[in-house]
């Protein structure tokens, strides 16, 4: 062990010393493997973070989401509260819990402020095994023997400093939620995000009867299997469909168990887009190590004849490999802590591209000791790749050769070629590095240009959510907003006022009066008041708007969409036509609707259509009926203004208090920052993507440039002697650019035909654009072109400028 250690210590020793001979070429290895290496440690870290360990909960791995969904994947069961003791009850489960959301209003010792209220059963927080940073958590005991809740709430890291300031004593004191007083009992630590992570958890009792759904997960217990648990699962929903079928897809469904680091947020299109990065930066990772062998190759010709003595002196060859792959590991590694260094930085820039609304709250993306280890291991494996070859290349020098060249130049023949394949490997990778960008930025541009259907300019919306005991009807709910509509659209600078959006609402069964009933198909329901085409901007097709007049008496009509007015059959005009609305017969839970009168609308007009289903797929059938019909708790007030909507916003909160001194207002945004949500996560891949192989192309073109400077070194007197025999200069610059277009033209040729299989994999990512598309090909090939010109340029000129009488006095 001690001779090992000497051994090594003479090789680190000997190793630094070679590297202040060759300082340049030590320098640009570094910068190409911090870049590789912090690249792929910055990636690694958000795979880390968000995919791989996102959550603080105890082994999140074991917790199972049980789903009843449609055979034709749109839609599935919602379970209620009063099936959840049904779920418990399945054998395969350990333990169960439920969460629920309702809108909270926070009244009383601070200023109104509406929040979601994320309701959990008794044993929720003991399932999720997180303890509080002070006090205690929700408990079994805090639901009654009649199953009421206590008034208790466990409050979150976020609302504990931004009330309380931290303070420990806020444990203990009541907050005002819905009109009761409920005591803290608890702060959760700042990671904890469960369902929101700036709000607060309250007990769920099992007896409410007012809720919409719950959102069970299970454990299951030991020795029990997935397939065992959906057996169960399977027969429960049958009892289920059975008793109450219209809660289950009338087309059929199948039981799932999904694994809970399945279906989070960032399960979907983040997660493919994240592992596509990864690919990307190994891509890059491999383009620095191509980049590094080749300067080690080049600095191992130059370093033929001292190991040429050192053979011939008795050097063993393997001697000599293990102090070139020490020399090479050395190097990596250094290489590997400034990566981590770079990855530091990158990070805060990758972060801030993320969508918040694709990573799940409790994620945290940092360097920690997972990506530590995984930058380490990388550091000495890519040393190990980059170095094997010019290590082994370089101990086997011809010694007779190598002795007898005067400038150390020994084994260049042999290195050469090693060293044009590097290069065309270099240039074949950013070429698939850049094709991915093309694409990416092509989708991009493509979804960022869309119309959606509307003007978003100067739109200012906002939520208001109104108080269940307060408003308390559909009169009192409608009085209210009806006035509040008034009052704001008085306001100087407002063009128009609307309630709700045209993007979105619930889906309702339908009828088109005399027509077969079809319970599978729904249509969206969208509350407007009216001025809403004005104040969108919507064109209006056929008929007419509803007028105000209409929607405070909220009358029974209604306008459509064109992708609604397509469901009449072809002749038929829909206008005075009558639709049955399911909404209008059964209201949702804390919504009112007049059942008195029949459900139906009578249709009066057609407007245009919006991307109401979303920028990459068709509008969807929507009917837009007076808010005064269908009343519900949360309202979207939206208003058009003459100039900057932000400088509405504390003109409308004096209404509002006005109106309602404890009434809060949710929180503002623009509609153009609503429907630039959309665009975040493509942005966030095109950024990553034009980064990743903007570096590549930087590192290709380095490699480029560093191989023919190396040949114009080498060939130095050979150039001198050709144009002391008569050559133009021309002539020498024509033959480099001649050698260095041929490697660029094989690297172009292989990185294309490679990019069309590889950009198979980016499908899910693009959209209005194929992964062959021309346009994106050609940018590829002029871009490379421009810099691998440049690159060949700059070392060709000098060869063309090399002296013939210095030159042959070099010999």
């Amino acid at each position: 062990m001690r001779s090992w250690l000497e051994a090594l210590t003479q090789d680190l020793g000997y190793a630094l010393r070679s590297f202040r001979r060759s300082p340049m070429s030590v320098l640009v290895a570094l910068l190409s493997l911090t870049l590789g290496i912090g690249a792929s440690s910055a990636i690694f870290s958000v795979v880390y973070g968000v995919l791989i360990s996102p959550y603080p909960y105890a082994k999140p791995d074991e917790i199972w989401a049980p789903q009843a969904r449609a055979t034709d994947g749109r839609g599935g069961h919602t379970y209620a509260l009063d099936e959840l003791p049904r779920l418990a009850a399945l054998p395969a489960f350990a333990d169960v819990m439920a969460t629920s959301y309702e809108s909270v209003l926070m009244t009383g010792e601070f200023a109104p402020e509406s929040f979601g209220g994320v309701l959990m059963s008794g044993n929720a927080f003991n399932f999720l095994g997180v303890p509080p940073v002070t006090g205690r958590t929700i408990q079994p005991s805090d639901i009654r023997l009649d199953g009421q809740a206590d008034p208790v709430v466990v409050v979150s890291h976020k609302l504990w400093l931004r009330l309380f300031e931290g303070s420990p004593s806020a444990v203990g004191r009541t907050l005002r939620l819905n009109g009761v007083p409920h005591t803290i009992v608890g702060v959760m630590p700042p990671r904890f995000g469960w369902y929101g992570n700036d709000g607060f958890w309250l007990p769920l009792s099992p007896i409410r009867k007012d809720l919409q759904f719950i959102n069970p997960i299970a454990r299951l217990v030991p020795g029990a299997t997935k397939e065992v648990a959906e057996q169960q699962l399977a027969a429960l929903h049958q009892q289920l469909a059975a008793e109450r079928p219209g809660t289950f897809p009338a087309q059929g469904f199948t039981t799932l168990l999904n694994n809970y680091l399945d279906v989070t947020v960032a399960s979907g299109e983040m997660r493919t887009s994240l592992r596509l990065l990864l690919g990307a930066v190994a891509f890059l990772l491999l383009i620095a190590c191509a980049n590094v062998a080749n300067l080690q190759l080049a600095r191992g010709t130059t370093r033929a004849r001292e190991m040429a003595v050192r053979i011939s002196i008795g050097a063993d060859r393997r001697r000599l490999v293990r102090q070139l792959l020490t020399e090479n590991v050395l190097l990596a590694v250094a290489g590997g802590m400034a990566g981590v260094l770079f990855a530091f930085a990158a990070i805060r820039s990758i972060v801030a591209l993320m969508p918040e609304f694709y990573v799940p709250n409790e994620s945290r993306v940092e360097i920690n000791v997972p990506v530590l280890l995984f930058a380490l291991g990388i550091s000495v494996l890519t040393g190990i790749i980059f170095g094997l070859a010019p290590a082994l290349q370089t101990s086997k020098p011809d010694v007779t050769d190598a002795l007898k060249a005067a400038r150390s130049t020994g084994g260049a023949a042999e290195g050469g070629r090693g060293r044009s394949l590097l290069v065309v490997i270099e240039v074949a990778l950013s070429v698939v590095l850049l094709a991915g960008a093309a694409l990416t930025v092509r989708t991009f541009l493509v979804l960022q240009n869309m119309d959606m259907g509307v003007n978003p300019e100067r739109v200012l919306v906002t939520g208001v959510p109104l108080q269940p005991a307060t408003y308390d009807s559909l009169e009192k709910r409608n009085r209210f907003v009806l006035e509040l509509v008034e009052r704001v659209g008085a306001l100087p600078g407002v063009e128009a006022v609307a309630i709700g959006l045209p993007f979105g609402g619930a889906q309702s069964p339908f009828t088109i009066a005399g027509h077969t009933p079809d319970d599978a198909k729904r249509i969206i329901v969208n509350l407007a008041a009216a001025d809403h085409l004005r104040a969108f901007s919507i064109p209006l097709r056929g008929g007419r708007m509803f007028d105000a007049a209409e929607v405070r008496r909220g009358d029974r009509v209604a306008v459509i969409n064109e992708a609604a007015a397509k469901m009449w059959p072809a002749g038929e005009n829909p206008i005075g036509t009558r639709l049955r609305l399911g909404v209008l017969e059964r209201a949702p839970a804390r919504t009112f609707v007049d059942t008195s009168r029949p459900p139906e609308v009578t249709i009066v007009g057609v407007v245009a259509n919006t991307q109401n289903g979303g920028r990459r797929a068709e509008p969807v059938p929507a009917v837009i009926v007076p808010f005064t019909i269908v009343s519900t708790l949360n309202r979207t007030l939206a208003v058009r203004t003459a100039g900057d909507p932000n400088l509405l916003l504390n003109p409308l909160r004096a209404e509002l208090r006005a109106l309602d001194p404890e009434q809060p207002l949710g929180r503002a945004i623009t509609l153009g920052e609503i429907l630039g949500q959309e665009v975040v996560q493509p942005r966030f891949t095109m950024a990553l993507f034009s980064v990743f192989a903007a570096l590549g192309l930087a590192l290709a073109a380095a490699g480029i440039y560093s191989v023919l400077s190396f040949h114009v070194t080498l060939r130095t007197h050979e150039l001198g002697l050709r144009m002391a025999l008569g050559a133009p200069r021309s002539h020498v610059l024509g033959l480099m650019l001649l050698m260095g277009g041929r490697l660029v033209l094989v690297g172009l040729g292989v990185g294309i035909a490679a990019s069309l299989a590889a950009t198979r994999l980016l499908r899910s990512q693009l959209f209005g654009v194929e992964a062959t598309d021309p346009l994106a090909y050609a940018a590829v090939v002029v871009l490379l072109g421009a810099v691998t010109l440049l690159a060949c340029y700059v070392p060709a000129r000098r060869a063309a400028g090399v002296d013939p009488m210095v030159a042959l006095r070099q010999e």
